[in-house]
This record gives C-alpha cells, structure tokens and sequence, in this order.
C-alpha cells in the first residue's frame, strides 16, 4: 500500500497577491504530479484544501484540473474539513467536489447518546480511511472527548486516523492548551495518524505508529513564508513515511538592524539593497531598531519595493520593530465630529485613509435586533479579516507558522448539539 498524505495547501490565500497566489497553487500542482509519479495508491489531504469555504472560482477551476489528472490516472482522493474550508451551516466547495465524484470525503459518523462513532471509509487496499474534521476556533476539540474510542480500536488493521488539530505534546506554545488534544485522547491501535493544521513539518509517534504534520505545502501567511523552511508533503509506503520536498521559488531572507542610523541613512542602505538582482526569488526583509534621527515616515518605502519588484517576484518588507527617538504630536481641528474623526485618520494613517476609515465603520457597526450575537461576531471578524488579506506586506506576523492569529484568539463557541460537525 502507498499514499500520498498532504495538508494545509490553503489554495485561494493571497488573493491580493496574484504571483504569491500562484505560487502556493503551483506548490500544490507539484505535490499531485508527484504523487502521481510515485504511483500512489491514494492521497490522503488532511483539511485546509481552500483557504475559504467558497474561493475563488478561477482557483476552484485549476485545483479541479489538477485533481482530475490524479483521478484519471486511478488515484483515489480522500479529504477532511480543515478550519478555514469548513463553515457551519453553508455548503462547502469540498461537499460540491465530492458530490461530483472528485474524491471523497473520510468524515462519516454516528451519534450514540454522547458517544461520537466515527465510520471508516474503505479503500480498495483494504485499509480503513477514519477522518475528523478541523472547524473554526479549533471547536473540534470538544468532540475529541466524545469519541466511541472502543469501537475505533476495534476496526480491523489496517487503518489510518486523519485529523485537523493540534496535538498538545507537538503544537507551538503560542497554541493555548484549550485549542489542542492531548495524545492521549486519539483512538489507539492505528497505522499511521495524518495530521493537518500545524503548517511546520512534525514527525512524530503514537505507541510506535507514525503520527505526522506534513506542513503546509507553501503557506497562507507572510510570516508562512518567512519561518518555513523545507515544505512538502510524505508519500507513505506500508506505513514508512518519506518526506517529499516541494520548492516552487527561493527565499532571499535578511534582517536589516536600524539601530544608530538616521532615517536617510536606513534609506540609502534599503536603496543599495533593493538595485541587487534576487533571480526570480521572494524577497523578505525585516527591518528593527531606533532611528537616532529623522522618522520612519520619512523613508521612501514604496520607491524602494518597487526596485525590488525589477528582479524579484515580490517582495515583503517588515518594519513592525523599526521605531524613532523623534515623536510629534498630533493636532486636529474640524467643526464636526466626522471632521474631527477624518482629519485625525489622515494624520495616523499608516496604511490610508480609506483603509482606516473601514476599519473605524467595521468597528462602529451595531448588531441588528434580528441577528445573533455569534453570527453578528462572525460578520465582524470576516470583514476585518478581508481587510488583513488586502494589506500585503503589512500583516502582523504571529511568533511561529501554523495557524492565524486570529483565529487563534477567537472565543471557541462549543457547537450544541455533536451533529455540527462537517460529516456526509
């Protein structure tokens, strides 16, 4: 038996950044050649196909193309929910895809009292297929305590477990232990165990049966692409898992150390820079430190991207730790209380006024009386995510990969019922 098992492709994510976004498609493009020419039985994608629930419709067409070439060479396909393409209560693209006979989704259950019954789904090796699903704010977690672990141990060898969740013992200590599952609540008595959702490579065990995190396959996030290193996926053969390495585009990573120069000074040395030829490579820079003189405004960024841009296929500049000893006050006079509000956002902007003046609409918004409360939050929390996504470079980056912060610091809400789940 042979598979092929791949997570977190989060194909969709830079949707402002058209050559990033190709990239991380073109990384995924390469994962299935692969995994065809290593002629594998099956692949296993475990959550976090689509960066949306809906993408993008062009980027629906090209993963449908490219998972049909897998199909028609007799790959079966087989999928679970991941927390950015699962949404309670609206139809996935990965139900239209597997209602279309693309692959097929490893997340079947029953409810027995408070007992959640995963049912395996058999592949024609003979190896049962067992999938949870990941949901947004890691509301799995819950139904973890819930599983008929009993009846998982029992489904005869063998079988493979595949979820989307963090494991408490492996996860980045930025993960509270409230998003994660200890190992000890995984079923036992399985082959091999498919993580997804942690985007760095984990290679671990569960009582001597392989328990793995492929990683992302590119990234979904600037500081993705920064932190990560090698990427790829694993092509498993009789449970001995080989990592399979994928390299779309080369990094030019530096940190430029501001402290002790002047404002002109950091210019001229970012300008110097910025005229060297990158080779088609991603450009990331992350400059900190205290100017001595003048003000970070005073640097001329956008002149200084854009001769980066002449040779490199993008490039992204981090200042968040760049800071100056020079401060000034702000003074604003208006004869309303808009005229205040505008005058004030022109001045502190350091993204534009019309970003700004979003985010200050997005935050004045009252919850109407027929809406509840965690939809209403939901609503919020997507339109300043969507605002996030079209700020390119200027994304806060988190201390570790894996998964966004904002999600990460969104309340769970436990579902009300075990039916919530993302199963078919």
């Amino acid at each position: 038996m042979k598979f092929a098992h791949i997570a977190d492709a989060h194909l969709g994510a830079f949707s402002k950044n058209p050559r990033l976004r190709d990239l991380n498609l073109k990384a995924f493009e390469k994962a299935i050649d692969k995994s065809v020419e290593g002629r594998v039985d099956f692949i296993l994608i475990a959550g976090d196909l689509f960066h949306n629930p809906i993408p993008d419709m062009e980027i629906v067409r090209r993963t449908v193309e490219i998972l049909k070439r897998a199909k028609d060479e007799g790959i079966r396909i087989y999928a679970i929910y991941g927390s950015h393409d699962f949404s309670a209560g609206t139809t996935s693209l990965l139900d239209v895809l597997h209602t279309a006979g693309l692959f097929r989704k490893a997340v079947n259950y029953e409810v027995n009292g408070d007992k959640l019954r995963l049912i395996p789904v058999k592949d024609d090796t003979g190896a049962s297929i067992v999938g949870i699903s990941g949901l947004s704010s890691a509301a799995e977690v819950e139904y973890f305590e819930h599983l008929d672990r009993e009846y998982l141990e029992n489904i005869p060898n063998p079988k493979i477990f595949t979820f989307h969740t963090s494991i408490t013992e492996l996860k980045p200590s930025y993960i509270s232990d409230r998003y994660a599952v200890p190992k000890s609540l995984l079923p036992k008595g399985f082959d091999y165990y498919a993580g997804g959702h942690l985007h760095e490579r984990i290679v671990s065990d569960l009582n001597g049966a392989p328990l793995i995190y492929p990683g992302a396959l590119f990234g979904a996030t600037y500081n993705d692409l920064d932190i990560l290193n090698e990427r790829g996926f694993f092509i498993v053969e009789d449970f001995r898992p080989r990592f399979v390495k994928i390299e779309v585009c080369k990094f030019f990573k530096r940190v430029i150390k501001a402290d002790g120069l002047s404002a002109k000074e950091l210019e001229e040395k970012l300008m110097e820079l910025s005229r060297g030829d990158y080779g088609e490579s991603v450009v990331i820079l992350k400059v900190k430190g205290e100017l001595v003189s003048g003000r970070v405004s005073d640097i001329d960024f956008h002149t200084i991207r854009e001769n980066f841009r002449k040779t490199a296929l993008d490039v992204l500049l981090n200042t968040y730790a760049l800071g100056s000893r020079e401060r000034r006050k702000i003074e604003v006079i208006g004869e309303t209380k808009e005229d205040i509000e505008n005058e004030a956002l022109k001045k502190i902007s350091r993204y534009g006024f019309s970003t700004t003046r979003r985010v200050f609409e997005i935050l004045k918004e009252r919850k109407p009386e027929d809406m509840v409360s965690r939809d209403f939050a939901n609503r919020l929390m997507e339109q300043m995510m969507e605002i996030l996504r079209e700020l390119r470079e200027e994304e806060p980056p988190p201390k570790t990969p894996g998964s966004q912060p904002a999600e990460l610091e969104e309340k769970r809400v436990g579902r009300r019922t075990l039916f919530d789940f993302g199963g078919g």
